[in-house]
């Protein structure tokens, strides 16, 4: 049984321009937020992105560098793990180029420690022919064994020292 009919009526064309006014709408909803998307993603890409690029190749450049110090971009200002990276890069760096100073310093004292008994073990060997008595000869053997064993101990000496600091390290 119909219990009821309802006839509805408009104007030709009218629900079309209804449906073609929702469609722009809902473009104009898209094109702001695609909008607001690319501006965002630039608004990430240059505080994430760009700081960790300097940070890469300031990193590469430490790597790379073998005379000059390079410094690492501070960006200890931001409370973030942008931040922390920083701190953890400029520490580490530091840390390394302490290292290396304290290496060159160390290399500079074990070559002057070893040249002073060469030294004497050249000015022994070179006299030892021009020697003309036993107990010229065997005073300069005496230094000759003295020199050796100097050495032998300070080369025992570095081991120990270059064992222990990696020991350490």
């Amino acid at each position: 049984a119909v219990l009821g009919v309802l006839l509805l009526s408009t104007q030709a064309g009218d629900i079309d321009n209804i449906v073609h006014a929702e469609r722009l709408g809902i473009m104009r909803v898209f094109g702001v937020a695609t909008l607001v998307n690319v501006l965002l993603s630039l608004v990430l890409s240059s505080t994430i992105a760009n700081p960790l690029r300097r940070l890469s190749a300031a990193a590469i450049r430490v790597r790379r560098g073998a005379r000059e110090r390079e410094e690492i971009p501070d960006f200890s200002a931001r409370q973030d793990e942008i931040g922390n990276l920083s701190i953890a890069l400029r520490e580490m760096t530091t840390a390394l180029y302490d290292r290396i100073d304290a290496i060159e310093s160390f290399a500079a004292d074990v070559s002057h420690e070893l040249k002073n008994p060469l030294t004497s073990l050249r000015s022994a060997v070179e006299t030892l022919p021009l020697a003309k008595t036993d107990e010229s000869k065997k005073r300069l053997l005496d230094v000759i064994q003295h020199d050796v064993r100097r050495l032998d101990r300070l080369i025992s000496d570095i081991s120990d020292a270059s064992r222990l600091d990696a020991e350490l390290a």
